[in-house]
C-alpha cells in the first residue's frame, strides 16, 4: 500500500471520527441526533430479523449498545476506505471535487431518513414546524464540516483524499318409642360424635395450617426467587432506540392526541388524563425476544386510566374502526384490535409501583394490554388514532407477530450446576399471560416423569406465579431437570423448542446438574 493511500485512509478516519462525533452530539440539529437515529432505524430495517433475534438472545442487554457503537465505528472505517480510494487520484483539487460529490450523495441518501426521524421526534413534543429545513441545514453543515476537515488533513499530509461517511349420613331414625337407656346411649353417642367432629375439624384446620406453613417455609428456603413485585430499577428495559436516545418528555408540556375514527377528536393534557377515574392492577410484562429461561420478564403494580374511558372522552370509536394505532415520541408505532382497546383491563399507565412512571418505562404515559408481549405495550405515547385498516406497527413491519399473544412459560431461577445427596430446593416463576397459571410441574429425569410443584397464589390475574419444589437425588451422576406450566385452562405449555422470532420462544427450561456424594 502506497504512502498516499495510507495517508488518505487515516485522513478519512480522522475526518470520519469528527463527523460521527458531530452526528452523535446532534450538531446542526438542535442537539437531537437526527441523522444517527435515522441511520439506526434504517439499519434495523436492513438487518435480517433472524440475525437480530440471534444477537438479542446471545447478548441480551448488550446487544443494542454493541450494534449502535458498531454502526458508528463502521461509518468511521468507511470514511477511511473512501479516503484511501479518493487519495489514488491527483491532483488535490480533483480529489476535493470528488469528495464534495460524495458528500452530496451522502446528503441525498440521508436527507429523507433524517427528515422523517427528526420530524417525528420534534412533532411529538410540539415542535414540528421547520423540521425538514433544520435537517437540510444539518446535512449541508456536516458536508461543509467534513470537507474542511479532510482538505486540511490533505494539506498536512500532502497526499490523500476522501471522506464520507432488540357428610353426614345419619342412621335412619328408629321406629316406635325410645327408652331411657336408649336416650342415654344416644346422648353419649351424640357427645362422642360432637367431640370427634370437633377434633376432626381441628385436625383438618391443623393440616391446612401445617401445609400453608410448610409452603411458606419452603418458599423462604429458595434463595434465588425474584420478588413478586419487581423494583423499578430492576424491571427489564427494552426499546428500539440506541442506548442513551430514549425520549425524556416533560409531563407538563406533554399532551395526548386522540384522532382518527372517533366521535370528536381531542387533546388531553397530563392533568386532564390523571383527572379521569383511576385504576390499579398488577401485571407482568415479557419481551417477545425473551428466550426460554431468559430474564426479559418482570412484574409491577401499575396505576392509570382505562383506555376505553379515554376513547369515550373522544366520543367513542366509530363503527368502521378496526384497530387502535399508537404513535410514540421516539417514532415507535404499534396497534391493537378494537376489542382489546375496549377491554377494561387495557390501561394507559402513568404510575409504576407507586411512583410516577420512570422515563425508561414510558413517562409520562404507556399502554398496558394484559396477555400480549411487551412490544404491544408501547411507551412515550403521544397520539392515539383509530383506523379502518390493518395498521402494522414498527416491529410487525420487520416480520414479528401482529397478534403477539404471550405463550405460557416457566423457568428455574435457582440454577444449581452441582449438588450432593441431600435435599435441593428448586424454584422459579411461571407465566400464562391473561390466562393465568393453574399449576407447575418439575421433572428430575429429563421429562420422563413429572411431579407437581408448590405455587404461591398470584397477586393478580395478569401476573406471574412463584413456584418451589424439593428434590433429593438418589445417586451420584448427571441429572436433567425440566419445568413446565399449565395455564388457567389446563393447557400445558408448548414443549417444542422454537426461537423468539416471529411470535416468541417456546420449549421447556432445562438444567443439567451433576450430583456428587
Amino acid at each position: 500500500m502506497s504512502r498516499s493511500i495510507r495517508s488518505g485512509f487515516w485522513a478519512g478516519v480522522v475526518a470520519g471520527g469528527i463527523a460521527v462525533t458531530a452526528i452523535y452530539l446532534g450538531l446542526f440539529t438542535s442537539g437531537i441526533p437526527a441523522v444517527a437515529l435515522a441511520l439506526w432505524d434504517r439499519m434495523l430495517r436492513l438487518v435480517p430479523m433472524q440475525l437480530f433475534s440471534f444477537f438479542i438472545v446471545r447478548l441480551k442487554f448488550a446487544a443494542k449498545p454493541s450494534a449502535f457503537w458498531g454502526m458508528l465505528l463502521a461509518l468511521v472505517v468507511l470514511w477511511g476506505v473512501l479516503g484511501a480510494l479518493l487519495a489514488r487520484r491527483r491532483p488535490v483539487a480533483r480529489m476535493v471535487l470528488a469528495w464534495l460529490v460524495s458528500a452530496g450523495a451522502l446528503a441525498a441518501l440521508t436527507f429523507s431518513l433524517a427528515t422523517a426521524t427528526l420530524a417525528a421526534r420534534r412533532s411529538a413534543v410540539g415542535e414540528g414546524d421547520g423540521a425538514a429545513l433544520l435537517v437540510a441545514a444539518a446535512i449541508a453543515g456536516y458536508a461543509t464540516l467534513f470537507t474542511l476537515i479532510y482538505a486540511a488533513l490533505l494539506l498536512v499530509l500532502f497526499r490523500s483524499r476522501g471522506v464520507a461517511r432488540p357428610g353426614d349420613a345419619g342412621a335412619p331414625p328408629s321406629e316406635g318409642g325410645v327408652t331411657r337407656r336408649e336416650m342415654l346411649s344416644r346422648g353419649v353417642m351424640v357427645a362422642l360424635a360432637a367431640t370427634a367432629g370437633t377434633a376432626a375439624a381441628r385436625w383438618v384446620l391443623s393440616v391446612g395450617h401445617s401445609a400453608s406453613a410448610f409452603a411458606q417455609s419452603l418458599f423462604s428456603r429458595i434463595k434465588d426467587l425474584p420478588p413478586e413485585i419487581t423494583p423499578n430499577d430492576r424491571f427489564y428495559v427494552v426499546s428500539k432506540n440506541p442506548p442513551g436516545f430514549d425520549p425524556e418528555l416533560d409531563a407538563e408540556r406533554w399532551s395526548l392526541e386522540i384522532a382518527g375514527i372517533v366521535g370528536r377528536p381531542l387533546k388531553l393534557s397530563y392533568a386532564q388524563l390523571r383527572a379521569l377515574p383511576a385504576v390499579e392492577q398488577f401485571q407482568t410484562l415479557e419481551c417477545i425476544s425473551n428466550e426460554v429461561g431468559g430474564d426479559l420478564i418482570s412484574n409491577a403494580r401499575w396505576k392509570g386510566v382505562r383506555l376505553r374511558d379515554v376513547l369515550q372522552q373522544a366520543g367513542g370509536p366509530g363503527t368502521k374502526a378496526v384497530k387502535v394505532a399508537f404513535r410514540c415520541a421516539d417514532g415507535y408505532t404499534e396497534s391493537i384490535p378494537i376489542a382489546d382497546a375496549l377491554n377494561p383491563s387495557t390501561v394507559l399507565a402513568y404510575e409504576m409501583n407507586g411512583e410516577p412512571l420512570p422515563a425508561a418505562h414510558g413517562r409520562p404515559v404507556r399502554l398496558l394490554v394484559p396477555g400480549l408481549f411487551g412490544m404491544k405495550n408501547p411507551k412515550w405515547i403521544t397520539r392515539i388514532e383509530l383506523v379502518d385498516y390493518d395498521f402494522q406497527g414498527y416491529w410487525e413491519r420487520s416480520g414479528w407477530s401482529d397478534e403477539a399473544v404471550v405463550k405460557t412459560m416457566s423457568k428455574f431461577t435457582t440454577l444449581p450446576r452441582t449438588a450432593r445427596l441431600e435435599e435441593v430446593a428448586l424454584g422459579g416463576v411461571a407465566y400464562g399471560g391473561d390466562r393465568g397459571v393453574r399449576e407447575v410441574e418439575v421433572s428430575m429425569d429429563g421429562g420422563k416423569t413429572w411431579q407437581k410443584a408448590d405455587t404461591k397464589a398470584p397477586i393478580g390475574p395478569f401476573t406471574w406465579v412463584l413456584w418451589a419444589a424439593l428434590w433429593k437425588p438418589t445417586a451420584p451422576g448427571e441429572y436433567t431437570l425440566k419445568v413446565r406450566a399449565k395455564d388457567g385452562g389446563g393447557v400445558v405449555q408448548i414443549a417444542k423448542e422454537t426461537p423468539t422470532l416471529p411470535d416468541g420462544a417456546s420449549g421447556y427450561h432445562t438444567l443439567r446438574v451433576r450430583v456428587r456424594k
